[in-house]
């Protein structure tokens, strides 16, 4: 894992409350706990009625050569979209190094389980104090980061989805939701007079100008070249983790192709992105449950396979970002006390 070079980096932002840090920590370590109980209930019910034995020694018995290829896969996938985030905070201004850059990334993963993963916009903590970057352009740069990753899932998809003809219908209503939530930012023409209309109103100002900024941001990254690149390094990103449901149910000799295991991860992780469930929990296993009992796979089988990739891929990024985040807060928290006993020195 790469985390941040801190030899050079830039002045802290004096402004920075001296608690900060620790009402983050207590906020981030909460929030995930809960997400993270009730999945463990969720998954602990579905478990205990398809009868937990045989999901146990499924499980159990895994090869585990497989299973480091899945989690190799992954974290591959989660380094391409942290250069990614690095690609578009050097594009937005922000003189950030690839070290630094990934690990901010990784921080986001503590909130992952939050509605649309707006949560991972915490990262803007650091970014703000580090080198004074406003809130509304990380915020922007987070739509696109779910826009691209939407995307680049849809494109994985659509690879495959013939193979599901009884859910075609339901992939192009996907599909047409998310081209038009991305097209709708290039109509500037649009929305910018709305919004300078808006802020006529004084209870209305505030609002409307952040709203701006964030769409502003977002309409910068979406130029043909930055485009292009956020797109092909998102659907590459994707594709590792598609490929490791692959693996997963060859482990456990589930009956499905490349293809197949393609069409299943990514529509279904598409169908929980559009819910905008909490990490999507409840909407992508039941899609993945749906697909696989699609090619005869019953739900006792499939569950074990559910339950592996999203370990895999949610719950780890959840403990991995928490484990960043706390390493960046208490160094914020360090940085922070030896400006202030600097100040003290000095006086």
């Amino acid at each position: 894992m790469i985390m941040p070079e801190f030899a050079d980096e830039p002045k802290l932002n004096d402004t920075l409350p001296l608690d900060k840090g620790q009402f983050s920590t207590i906020r981030i370590v909460r929030s995930a706990l809960l997400f993270t109980i009730a999945g463990i209930l969720l998954y602990g019910a579905a478990t205990l009625f398809s009868g937990y034995q045989s999901i146990a020694s499924a499980l159990i018995h895994f090869p585990a050569t497989y299973l480091v290829l899945v989690i190799a896969l992954v974290l591959s996938g989660w380094m391409l979209r942290g250069w990614r985030f690095h690609y578009y905070l050097r594009h937005s201004g922000v003189p950030a190094k690839l070290g630094y850059s990934i690990a901010v990334f990784f921080s986001g993963f503590a909130l992952t389980g939050t509605p649309g993963k707006i949560g991972e916009a915490v990262k803007g903590i650091f970014l703000k104090e580090d080198y004074g970057t406003p809130f509304t352009k990380i915020l922007g740069i987070v739509m696109i980061e779910r826009l691209m990753d939407l995307w680049g899932v849809l494109i994985l998809a659509s690879l495959s989805f013939l193979l599901f003809k009884k859910h075609c219908s339901v992939f192009l209503i996907c599909a047409a939701a998310v081209i038009v939530g991305g097209a709708a930012l290039s109509l500037e023409r649009i929305y910018r007079p709305i919004l300078e209309w808006m802020a006529h109103f004084r209870f209305l100002t505030w609002v409307s100008q952040k709203i701006l900024g964030i769409l502003l941001t977002g309409r910068d990254l979406m130029k043909p070249k930055v485009f292009a690149l956020g797109l092909i390094s998102s659907t590459i990103a994707w594709a590792t983790e598609s490929f490791g449901l692959y693996l997963i149910m060859r482990g456990l000799h589930l009956p499905a192709d490349v293809l197949q295991a393609n069409f299943i991860y990514s529509f279904s992780t598409l169908i929980g992105a559009i819910s905008m469930l909490p990490g999507g929990i409840g909407g992508t296993e039941a899609g993945m449950i749906g697909l696989m009992n699609f090619l005869g796979i019953s739900y006792s089988e499939a569950l074990p396979a559910v339950i592996l990739i999203r370990i895999c891929t949610l719950w780890m990024a959840i403990f991995v970002g928490i484990a960043v985040m706390l390493v960046l807060l208490a160094r914020s928290r360090k940085r922070i006390q030896g400006h202030g006993e600097s100040n003290q020195d000095s006086t």
